[in-house]
């Protein structure tokens, strides 16, 4: 682990040959790709509860593809994207990228939901289509524990829920070595699920105790908004702030609204630690200086990370969006560079040169050199721990009190 004032320089100089894509010979055969253009499709949800998730992906995406058309495209030819909407389910997911494939797009990245990638993944094969994942965390997506990626066609540059789960988790049972007692409050479908499984088998492995409080836990539908009964029964629950957590298994607009829905129970004054392992900043940003103080883990933080990539990812994304970057956006951005470097070693953009570059493929990120795993198909990345608490003094209205990296080979 490395605490944020010891942070290493990764990459910088091995950023600069992702800027310059260039000698590839051929050009793809997908319908969609001419020789001046390649066309890559991009998923996200730009509608609903996630809207602004999938708003921060294609932004990632749309960074990404503008800096490498500005350093001269791939081979000469411009990156193109083609956004479609991912929506709320596996058939409107599964939907979009058929639309995509039936419009010759062979090239396709994104996506959020691991219920939605799930589905998806087995009928890759039949749409003739390769998918470089941005966000969808299942286990089950790629190889566990070194083993064959399940789906040949179906890459991902996030980390799965093992890594940033148990990361975080050991982190944490090291640090607050008292907590036993957890009140849980998290979304109802099989990842939400599987991450506390995950998460409480790692304290209990440290020698901690995971105790959840009341017996079950509160377990919301999806895309629920109203929490207020949840809410005045949870409040209830603690008695001993040295013991007693609350671990939140919500994200996106979900958390915004439980956190804003119970500000009048003060619940650091209730529970010793708040947790949530995932997208947390973009949510506390929004809460007008107010956030109470959370411990969050997920794949970046926008200035974890000493590059010159994750510079120009700043900069790039402040001036388009008029905000920081989030993880969100560095994974939507990772994807266009895992295919830009797999389309550059092909010499080709047609799907099936592709999918033959894509394992054991290297790409630069704002993390530095990341490597898609040619046996599990499973990108290494590092994990942020993240202290915060809201300020109105402070950038984004967000103070960090404590950033901890934990890097790839650790």
């Amino acid at each position: 682990m490395k605490n944020s004032s010891l942070r290493r320089l990764i990459g910088v100089t091995a950023a600069a040959a992702v800027f310059a894509l260039a000698g590839c010979s051929g050009g793809g055969t997908d319908a969609a790709a001419t020789d001046e253009e390649i066309v890559i499709g991009f998923l996200g949800p730009l509608t609903g509860t996630n809207a602004e998730i999938g708003e921060n992906q294609v932004a990632g995406a749309e960074i990404a593809v503008e800096a490498i058309n500005e350093a001269g495209g791939v081979d000469g030819r411009k990156l193109r994207l083609e956004v479609q909407d991912e929506g709320t389910t596996p058939d409107t997911a599964s939907a979009a990228v058929r639309t995509l494939a039936n419009n010759g797009i062979s090239l396709i990245a994104g996506m959020l939901s691991s219920a939605n990638c799930l589905a998806l993944a087995p009928q890759l094969e039949s749409l003739g289509v390769v998918f470089v994942n941005a966000t969808c965390t299942n286990d089950d997506l790629t190889g566990k524990d070194g083993a064959a990626a399940p789906f040949d066609r179906f890459f991902r540059v996030g980390n799965n829920d093992s890594r940033g789960v148990v990361k975080f988790a050991e982190f944490m049972a090291e640090r607050f070595p008292k907590l036993k007692n957890y009140s849980v409050f998290a979304y109802d479908y099989v990842t939400g699920h599987a991450i506390l499984d995950s998460y409480k088998e790692t304290v209990e492995k440290a020698g901690r105790e995971f105790n959840i409080l009341g017996g079950e836990g509160f377990w919301v539908p999806l895309g629920e908004q109203n929490f207020s009964l949840q809410i005045q029964a949870l409040v209830k629950q603690p008695s001993n702030p040295e013991t007693d957590a609350l671990y939140l298994g919500t994200f996106g607009g979900g958390t915004g609204s439980f956190l804003q829905q119970s500000a009048s129970y003060n619940l650091n004054d209730l529970y010793g630690v708040i947790m949530q392992n995932g997208g947390y900043y973009p949510i506390a940003r929004t809460l007008g200086g107010e956030a109470p103080n959370v411990w969050n883990s997920y794949d970046y933080f926008y200035d974890a990370f000493d590059t010159e990539m994750n510079k120009m990812f700043n900069e790039k994304y402040e001036e388009k969006m008029g905000k920081k970057p989030t993880t969100w956006a560095y994974q939507g951005l990772q994807t266009i560079y895992a295919y830009a470097a797999a389309i550059e070693k092909a010499g080709s953009s047609n799907v099936d040169d592709v999918l033959a570059a894509l394992p054991g493929i290297q790409y630069e990120s704002p993390s530095g050199t990341r490597t898609i795993d040619a046996v599990t198909h499973q990108a290494d990345g590092p994990v942020v721990m993240m202290n915060s608490v809201g300020n109105k003094d402070a950038v984004e209205g967000v103070e960090m009190l404590e950033t901890v990296v934990v890097e790839a080979d650790e």
